[in-house]
């Protein structure tokens, strides 16, 4: 018979009795790291969670090597459920792997090679959680868990190539630590490792739970058709006004244009730590997550009536927190006690 979430609890304290190791204490360097190399190796994926558990979502993405895997070092180490591959299947599907962990607000990392063309994931939880689980190749998902009935927690399905291994990384949070954060916070991995560095870990049991193999319902079939993806705004072919790259301090900067610009397309690229950037033009201000487009950079369409001579731009690290304020004293306070990280480049069109 498989082992309940209790039954696993107990082998993960026996695990924790012979010295589990505790999290890596260069986690926030390991982190810097590996925050590049996901960006850099993001895919055009994505994933649908449901959170009544009454049907699956389903997500076509491709699954590998994107990123670097010696960069994915866990925090924290996940048990094994050796009993589960004996449990009943679903939805067609068989049972794959249960990875239970032992603490929250904490990451784990386990790696999962599909025997069949879809993967289905369920929770199980000792508590109210939101489970947040991330792809190497940059697909990001959130699901809520709690201890009533499995039943009723987050599950999704996607398609996947067999016999391709795939990484997981997973963080489950207490559920009142969810809601009391703005939604952009733990929109993405990103912004969930900034949490986890200003905040403890603490005990609290969960797994996941992995399926993989044919999936035999009606909402598999979107899984074969491929996403729509965003149009992109291009700026091949367009007049450039201005270029133009600096380190993230924090620090205002006027980069002059060529000629005056009333109609242009922006595009702000942020690397190695640069996270923000406050973008001033003609008395507008807009503030940019350029680090989550890291790739390719963050593209706007921007007018100004009349006309402007100039750009003004301040990029921040990631460290320095979320910005509120956009003053350049706000920045500068915001900079106390942090080191510059990161380089950003501006470019400015014409259109």
């Amino acid at each position: 018979m498989a082992r309940e979430l209790k039954d696993l609890t107990e082998v993960m304290e026996a695990e924790s009795a012979r010295g589990v190791p505790s999290p890596d204490l260069l986690d926030g360097v390991r982190r810097r790291v590996r925050r590049g190399n996901r960006l850099r190796a993001a895919a055009a994926a994505f994933g649908v969670v449901l959170m009544a558990g009454a049907a699956f979502g389903v997500a076509q993405q491709q699954d590998g090597n994107a990123r670097d895997r010696h960069a994915l070092a866990p925090t924290m180490a996940g048990v094994v459920n050796q009993d589960f591959q004996r449990s009943a299947g679903r939805d067609g599907m068989q049972p794959l792997q249960e990875v239970g962990f032992s603490k929250i607000r904490a990451k784990g990392r386990f790696t999962i090679t599909p025997t069949g063309p879809f993967i289905g994931v369920t929770l199980r939880c000792s508590g109210d959680f939101m489970v947040y689980q991330q792809r190497e190749n940059g697909a990001f998902s959130s699901g809520g868990c709690s201890q009533g009935s499995p039943d009723d927690n987050s599950t999704s399905v996607s398609k996947v190539t067999p016999g391709v291994p795939i990484t997981i990384e997973v963080v489950a949070l207490p559920l009142k630590d969810s809601s009391e954060q703005n939604p952009n916070t733990l929109s993405s991995m990103i912004g969930i490792d900034r949490y986890l560095g200003s905040h403890e870990p603490t005990s609290g049991n969960w797994s996941v739970r992995v399926y993989s193999g044919q999936c035999n319902t009606d909402a598999c079939n979107m899984g074969t058709r491929p996403p729509t993806q965003p149009k992109r705004l291009a700026v091949t072919g367009l007049k450039r006004l201005a270029r133009v790259t600096g380190s993230a301090d924090g620090r205002s900067r006027t980069v002059p244009l060529k000629e005056p610009g009333k109609s242009m397309r922006i595009r702000v690229t942020c690397v190695d730590g640069a996270a923000v950037a406050v973008v001033r033009t003609g008395g507008q201000t807009k503030v940019v997550d350029c680090e989550i487009a890291e790739s390719t950079g963050i593209i706007w369409d921007q007018d100004v009536e009349g006309g402007t001579n100039a750009i003004k731009i301040a990029v921040l690290p990631a460290e320095a927190g979320k910005v509120h304020a956009t003053s350049d004293a706000a920045l500068a306070k915001l900079m106390k006690s942090v080191k510059p990280a990161g380089k950003w480049t501006l470019e400015v069109y014409a259109r």
